[in-house]
């Protein structure tokens, strides 16, 4: 291909125009995988969108490993803003339904334990796995 040449996708839209330098930023290509991921749940047997969601993704990656730390910084700082101010937001009736989860959670976690034969909670820590010991493979004789 040539850059006198438009792309096309599978639905005709028009991907780049001939003679198009636009160098896409991180925001396009997230908002680009998220349609793709959408088109993809609603066309499950379409390969073709699954490969087009392949090929944003492992090139969104590339955009993220090729971030300079200050950008990166700044991307993480906005993150985590962003889930402070959600968390900041949260209803009164959120906060009491978390709340209220986290103790069905432990009332889980403490029945669970107490249905377990063994004096050993489950949920809690477990004996560390020891492995077996290696064994030198047999040579085939033919």
């Amino acid at each position: 291909m040539n850059n006198y040449t438009n792309i096309y996708d599978i639905d005709g839209n028009i991907i780049r125009k001939a003679g198009d330098n636009h160098r896409f930023t991180i925001e396009e290509v997230e908002k680009l995988v998220d349609d793709l991921t959408a088109k993809v749940q609603q066309n499950p047997d379409n390969q073709v969108y699954r490969v087009y969601l392949n090929n944003a993704h492992k090139w969104l990656y590339n955009m993220y490993n090729n971030m300079s730390v200050e950008e990166l910084t700044k991307r993480i700082s906005t993150i985590q803003d962003a889930i402070q101010a959600a968390k900041d937001n949260a209803t009164e009736l959120e906060q009491k339904n978390l709340e209220e989860l986290n103790e069905a959670m432990d009332e889980f976690a403490e029945q669970y334990n107490a249905d377990q034969p063994d004096s050993t909670p489950v949920l809690e820590s477990r004996p560390e796995t020891v492995m077996d010991e290696y064994v030198e493979p047999i040579e085939e004789i033919k």
